[in-house]
């Protein structure tokens, strides 16, 4: 389900994607981890199955394994058949603040969970509080919120 190896991203272009900093991902991999709490029908309100929620969380652990090191990680949305991929690669050319070659965390996630992901965060962050969402990921209100503005897809 899931590759390391570089590879060719497919011929056609991803219908949308989602390049976040390592930090906001970090905080968007705790936002995300907090969905299973969740009513399953609060999430049906939002589009998403179980199982689509399954294959996001897996998808971010197979990311959150791979990123340490990394300058960003760069979230390709296609078709909903699309083959989920996680892979590690190195840009052409670009480097890092220390001038080490540049570092990028590639993942395909399928359309249909990539625009529902925006809504099912600003889920937690609505229905948890500025309290309760820090003691849940680490991360305070203002800090998720500019996180989880990089999923916004519109």
């Amino acid at each position: 389900m899931f590759s390391d190896e570089q590879g060719d991203r497919g011929a056609r272009p991803p219908a949308s994607v989602i390049v976040l900093s390592v930090d906001q991902f970090e905080v968007i991999f705790q936002v995300t981890h907090q969905l299973p709490n969740f009513q399953e029908s609060r999430l049906m309100e939002l589009g998403c199955t179980a199982a689509d929620l399954q294959t996001l969380i897996d998808a971010l652990r197979e990311i959150d394994a791979r990123v340490a090191g990394a300058s960003r990680v760069c979230i390709w949305l296609r078709d909903d058949e699309a083959e989920i991929t996680v892979e590690v690669q190195i840009p052409s050319g670009e480097v890092n603040d220390v001038g080490a070659p540049s570092t990028e965390v590639m993942a395909t996630l399928p359309l249909r969970i990539g625009r529902r992901w925006y809504a099912l965060a600003q889920l937690v962050v609505s229905a948890l509080g500025s309290r309760e969402l820090f003691l849940r990921t680490g991360y305070g209100a203002d800090e998720v919120r500019a996180a989880v503005v990089g999923l916004d897809l519109d």
